[in-house]
């Protein structure tokens, strides 16, 4: 689905004015209105930035424009662009990046910003833990082939490091978690991001890192971002005054890029507990989710076995409506289209005298439209989602025309109705929609409509997804 200029909901302002002034740029003046713009994602779901998963203020990435493989051609490099913190980044003065008058570019960007490269490469030391949105080292490599005559760009960000989270609550004996340390015990602390591939160095540096210690209501959360490598056999240490308890990470403990690990630790003073600890919830959204496992620890002594994690998301069903859609009229019926990515379950029109049909354009590839002043709707039958929980589903909307009303098309599942809210971008853009906290069943109907009055613009849908824990 390369052909899209694809916007986020949680970044739909994200526009960000970039920069340079070099002989090859054409003579425009220095100006965020004159220079590239771009819109951003961050991969994954988190709570290290803020705000979530949206940026903060005085947030600053790095741009580079060049051309071939890696950045050995670079025409502006290392740029700097910051946010107010409401998801506009700009650039000033020579910042400020122009397309050259001919040829196609590609953009690398990272976060954090850092004036000091060497080599184009940034340095990563994550021994202090204090801030976490400092060392969550971003990169994206997807914008590739635009030019001056180019729609806005999208920079996709990733996670280059790892999160693990451990929420710590007091077993028999510990009568509180106040003054509550963590420690991981000679842990490698030190590597660089190369910016041209995206790789990280072999990490140096071993010492011990004192983790972000977060007390709450019914226990505390240690989070520490740390370098991607295998940790087996590694020593995290838990101290509360005088009392030390040590949690020995498993032989085949491995951390991957881009990935947050979640663990559910109780301390104990006494031995022969029998109750296992159970791990909430996760709520975080905004790195890739690998499942931990709950421990209790016993003062002084080897942890006890860990119980089974909780189980992992999955998408368990995707519809891109494949590749064969009309590029020009008569266009396919939604009804009796045939070119549909999944073959078990049933596609139908909602309505008889007025339908939803499946087209592709010279810039968009297979989607469904909702054409303007009609009603219109699709329907989804026997989705299977027999065995999952905490179910979810995305969707990408676009609509002919600027700053359309998200909420013009209707989601039911299963009969009931899923609000949605907010604004699209500019005209046919697409922008991802999220369904959260949809009811559990053994199989799924999904329904999208739009009513004529409500639709003033034609709308169109791609790529839905329907996520859940199984």
């Amino acid at each position: 689905m390369n052909t899209k200029k694809l916007l986020s909901v949680a970044f739909l302002a994200l526009l960000l004015g970039s920069s340079c002034k070099n002989d090859a740029y054409r003579d425009l003046e220095e100006t965020a209105e004159n220079g590239v713009q771009f819109t951003s994602t961050i991969a994954g779901n988190s709570t290290t930035r803020v705000s979530g998963n949206s940026w903060d203020k005085d947030d600053a990435i790095g741009v580079f424009m060049k051309q071939g493989t890696g950045l050995s051609n670079v025409i502006a490099g290392n740029k700097r662009y910051s946010t107010a913190g409401n998801g506009n980044f700009t650039a000033t003065g020579d910042d400020i990046i122009n397309y050259p008058n001919e040829g196609t570019v590609d953009f690398i960007a990272y976060y954090p910003f850092k004036a000091d490269l060497r080599d184009n490469s940034v340095a990563i030391n994550v021994a202090d833990q204090s801030n976490q949105s400092a060392i969550d080292v971003l990169y994206s490599n997807n914008a590739t082939g635009f030019n001056k005559d180019s729609e806005i760009a999208k920079l996709n960000f990733k996670h280059s490091l790892s999160k693990v989270e451990i929420t710590v609550k007091a077993g028999p004996g510990v009568t509180n978690l106040d003054g509550l340390a963590v420690t991981y015990q000679n842990i490698l602390s030190q590597t660089s991001l190369d910016l041209a591939s995206g790789n990280l160095t072999a990490p140096t540096a071993a010492t011990n890192i004192s983790t972000k210690v977060t007390a709450g209501t019914t226990g505390s959360t240690v989070e520490a971002i740390l370098i991607p490598e295998v940790y087996g056999g590694k020593d995290v240490v838990f101290t509360i005054g005088t009392n030390s308890f040590t949690w020995k990470l498993p032989t085949t403990y491995n951390l991957e890029a881009g990935k947050k690990y979640n663990h559910t630790i109780e301390l104990r003073t006494e031995a022969g507990i029998t109750k296992a600890v159970e791990i909430g919830e996760t709520t975080i959204t905004d790195w890739v989710i690998v499942p931990g496992s709950s421990v209790i620890l016993d003062k002084d002594k080897e942890p006890i076995k860990p119980i089974d994690p909780v189980g992992v998301e999955q998408v368990f069903f995707e519809e891109d409506f494949g590749t064969q859609g009309p590029r020009s009229n008569p266009r396919g019926r939604f009804a009796t289209y045939t070119d549909f990515k999944n073959k078990t379950v049933k596609y139908s029109d909602l309505y008889t005298d007025s339908w939803a049909d499946i087209r592709q354009t010279s810039t968009m590839d297979t989607h469904v439209w909702f054409p303007a002043n009609r009603t219109t709707g699709m329907k989804i039958e026997n989705i299977n989602a027999a065995g999952y929980t905490k179910l979810r589903m995305t969707y990408e909307q676009a609509a002919n025309g600027n700053n359309a009303d998200i909420a013009a098309l209707k989601v039911n599942i299963n009969g009931v109705n899923y609000p949605t809210s907010g604004t699209l971008g500019g005209q046919n853009q697409f922008s991802e929609v999220a369904i959260n906290s949809i009811a559990s069943a053994a199989n799924l109907t999904v329904e999208i409509s739009a009513q004529a009055a409500e639709n003033k613009a034609g709308y169109r849908i791609d790529n839905i997804k329907i996520f859940g824990t199984k």
